[in-house]
């Protein structure tokens, strides 16, 4: 938990540095990502709240899951970074992303289980200015991901519990947004 939480620093430093722009001031926002994830079948709809500072973007949200089976819930929070090269300040804008995501996935079929994941993304996408503060986005993202289950399955040795970072798994994912900035 130490090395991940000083690898979040560290990737922060470009969003507390002054000198990238002559421009200091930030702008806040809130935007609406929904996910589609090579590893979850459902897509997820995250709203969250955002901070645009010269060229970095943050965002955090809490998500749900629109689409689900009867006996399913899909619970998440994301954290995206947002690095815009050229600004934000012509219509269409490429910027690099760096996905941070928790789910949290109850299902209750047969026996019950309880999946928490975690996934890590980097990648790449383009943001298109609307109107003054309104943009529509989307981008694609690979990396890694792990996840903790625990079941009621009487028959530990068939499907057992699982623990975090025991096993780790390759994810692709894509995303479509809508924001504002106030």
């Amino acid at each position: 938990m130490k090395k991940f939480l000083l690898v979040m620093l560290i990737s922060l430093i470009p969003f507390f540095n002054y000198g990238q722009t002559a421009d200091s001031t930030g702008r806040f926002g809130f935007a609406l990502n929904s996910s589609i994830n090579g590893v979850l079948s459902p897509f997820r709809i995250v709203p969250s709240i955002s901070y645009l500072k010269g060229k970095s973007q943050i965002e955090i949200g809490f998500g749900l899951s629109p689409i689900m089976r009867k006996n399913q819930r899909i619970i998440s929070g994301e954290f995206n970074y947002k690095y815009f090269p050229n600004g934000t300040d012509k219509k269409f804008n490429i910027y690099m992303i760096a996905r941070l995501s928790y789910v949290n996935n109850r299902r209750d079929f047969y026996y019950s289980a309880t999946y928490n994941y975690l996934f890590v993304n980097g990648g790449f996408g383009i943001q298109r200015s609307v109107f003054k503060g309104t943009y529509v986005g989307t981008n694609i993202t690979v990396g890694t991901f792990t996840y903790r289950k625990r079941t009621d399955n009487p028959y530990n040795d068939y499907y057992g519990s699982q623990d975090l970072f025991d096993e780790f798994g390759f994810n692709l994912a894509f995303q479509v947004n809508v924001g504002y900035r106030f």
